[in-house]
């Protein structure tokens, strides 16, 4: 045998095992989960207002629920309380198996606004 023969067979070679082993990859069926799970999301969104406006917390729940609560108008006064309010949803949602996800607030002289999304963590 001549070595351009004994190389071209070493090639050829070497490409069917590269192809035998991609297709192995390429044609393994992939694990399919039997559970058809859909995100669950929660909003929450916090307003609190200056003057004469009422501050509120508005949480949207996955079936559609939405809950109020009402919120301390916002001064120097009550911002302790109003995120004590706040602070005890978060917590409560996250005990519940929700994760925050996204988190977004803005806020002008007399307004501020937070939104929070939380997603239901699958085990």
């Amino acid at each position: 045998m001549t070595m351009k023969r004994i190389y071209f067979i070493s090639i050829t070679l070497f490409a069917l095992i590269v192809i035998i082993t991609m297709s192995s990859f390429v044609f393994t069926p992939q694990k399919v989960d039997n559970q058809t799970t859909q995100d669950q999301y929660i909003i929450v969104r916090t307003t609190e207002i200056y003057g004469m406006m009422p501050s509120s917390m508005i949480t949207i729940y996955e079936d559609g629920t939405v809950e109020k609560k009402d919120l301390k108008k916002l001064n120097p006064k009550t911002m302790e309380e109003n995120l004590l309010i706040i602070h005890a949803k978060l917590n409560e949602l996250k005990n519940k198996g929700y994760e925050l996800v996204s988190t977004t607030g803005g806020n002008s002289d007399n307004f501020i606004s937070t939104t929070y999304i939380f997603n239901k963590i699958h085990n």
